[in-house]
């Protein structure tokens, strides 16, 4: 019996006997039988074929063909999400490691694991897109990759060095990356350059047009792969670095229009091109800031990003929601918030404590509740890609390669799997569901719900008890439930008639308490929470 339509093929010499496949969705394995088995990523220990021998079979589900290229991502409709080119919702769930094309290496070192091991890891637990600088900070952002390669001739940016060889150069190993990444599934948000670091006298910023055939060499170099996002800027802060002056602008822009024009088999820097074949934003400075702040109106800007930078106490749900209101509508999201086991950098914090879990999980439920397109995780030991026996900056305590499995990263697949067991593209922000003070602070009570009235969330972080106005759910009755963003578990609480107002206590209340109500219209038969979606 052949494999079905779509399926691949793994080499077994190619393999070692401890060798863990993953794969996500629906599969079907073995000689000459396909046997389904749960969607979802699944770790697979290959085995010795005898019907088939060197060949196992892995069938796709529902035939969609191969296993490792995404679809490529655009606007949703309605300009408030990100959509697969099919229209399939698309929910950002990011990991910061902006280090990893420059520090990272393909094989086990003396001082890190190989990191296929972060690419595998971050799939399995859920996560979609990685946030990467293709060309590191510092030293105005030239610094040599792990393999001791310079990115450009004598810091050229219009020159790229490139040798002979498949692993001879610095882009040879972000090649291998991109390819990585894609083959794990893992959309790539990656920024050009790390704004901050390209210092006053650069040449692109002296002279566009290096920065337009920087941006075109990448552009041609990776501007067709489906899962490539591209992100300018890069956490300029100080005043005169980011798109604040003329020319730190028109550097932006050339760079946009490079990698367009490349993206288009064109090459004429003049300030102008098709947009639609590429998938834009941009990385603004810490502190509440967004890309619309400066470049709302800018064409190739898809969508916005927001930094609100590491901090105890932080309140990213008002930037969300300004975002939110602007017209005309661009979809938004906190793209660097808590690191998680990180120091506040607000010196006028406690800098006896780090980010907790309980902080992480209130960024992301605020971030997304509020209008967020999704949300971007991070820990303090990936921002910098810290390896064995190195100065632990940023507040990094240990190797990124320990950070793996913080609780945080586990806790983030519970938000992703939850918005997506629910209609996903007609979702909104509404506080009128919440009757009275939504409250500050880490109390903030912040609500979503369904357009049509099908379903209703309320995050409540630290478990304060509140009512909600039971109207916004259409049908008789609603179907409530409680939803743990610590476990991802979900307790139903029975179905109550419709209309009124009816108050609701989380069953615990405190610090690392938080909870979500979900209201469903009893009609609709919801599954639970988080579980996969009819």
């Amino acid at each position: 019996m052949p494999p079905p339509p779509g399926a691949f093929f793994i080499n077994r010499p190619m393999m070692k006997r401890t060798t863990l496949l993953v794969i996500t969705g629906a599969l079907v394995l073995g000689a000459g039988r396909f046997s389904a088995v749960p969607a979802g990523p699944q770790l697979w220990r290959p085995r010795k074929d005898n019907a088939n021998e060197g060949r196992h079979h892995v069938g796709l589900p529902e035939n969609r063909g191969t296993a490792s290229v995404p679809p490529r991502l655009r606007v949703s409709d309605n300009q408030r999400f990100l959509v697969t080119e099919n229209g399939a919702p698309f929910f950002w769930l990011g990991d910061t490691s902006w280090h990893m094309f420059g520090k990272s290496a393909r094989e086990r070192t003396t001082n890190q694991p190989p990191v296929s091991l972060y690419f595998s890891n971050r799939a399995a637990k859920g996560f979609t897109v990685i946030q990467s600088v293709i060309v590191r900070w510092p030293e105005g952002g030239s610094s040599a990759n792990a393999y001791g390669y310079e990115p450009f001739e004598k810091d050229d940016w219009s020159r790229p060095r490139l040798r002979p060889g498949p692993n001879d150069d610095y882009w040879d190993h972000v090649d291998w990356c991109v390819a990585e990444a894609k083959r794990h599934r893992l959309y790539l948000a990656a920024l050009p350059c790390w704004l901050v670091s390209i210092e006053d006298n650069h040449s692109m910023v002296r002279d566009p047009r290096v920065a337009y055939r920087y941006g075109h060499f990448l552009g041609a170099r990776y501007g067709k792969e489906p899962h490539l996002i591209w992100v300018l800027g890069g956490d300029a802060y100080q005043k005169g670095r980011n798109v604040d002056t003329p020319s730190r602008l028109a550097l932006v822009r050339a760079l946009a229009e490079g990698i367009a024009d490349a993206v288009n088999g064109l090459d004429q820097f003049d300030g102008q091109a098709d947009w639609h074949t590429t998938l834009m934003t941009f990385h603004p400075p810490g502190g509440n800031h967004s890309s619309s702040e400066w470049l709302h109106g800018e064409p190739w800007l898809d969508f916005n990003m927001i930094q609100t930078t590491t901090r105890f106490a932080f309140e990213n749900w008002r930037t969300v929601a300004k975002d939110y209101a602007l017209q005309p509508p661009k979809p938004t999201f906190d793209a660097e918030v808590a690191y998680e086991g990180s120091l506040s950098l607000r010196k006028s914090e406690p800098q006896d404590r780090r980010i907790r879990p309980w902080d992480v999980r209130r960024a992301a439920y605020w971030d997304v509740f509020a209008g967020g397109l999704g949300h971007t995780y991070g820990h303090r030991s990936f921002i910098g890609w810290i390896r064995q026996g190195e100065t632990y900056r940023y507040g990094a305590h240990i190797p990124w390669y320990e950070s793996l499995d913080a609780p945080g990263a586990f806790q983030m697949g519970h938000l992703r799997r939850l918005i997506e067991s629910r209609p996903f593209l007609t979702r909104i922000p509404d506080q009128s569901i919440i009757v009275g003070d939504p409250l500050t602070g880490d109390e903030h009570l912040q609500a979503t719900r369904d357009g049509g009235g099908a379903y209703a969330m309320i995050y409540s972080p630290s478990g304060c008890s509140f009512k909600a106005r039971m109207e916004k759910i259409a049908g008789a009755k609603v179907k409530a439930w409680w939803f743990n963003p610590r476990t991802g578990e979900a307790n139903a609480l029975g179905e109550f008639a419709n209309p009124g107002e009816r108050e609701f206590t989380p069953p615990s209340k405190g610090e690392d308490q938080d909870w979500v109500l979900v209201l469903d219209d009893a009609a609709r038969s919801f599954l639970a929470p988080g579980a996969p979606a009819k």
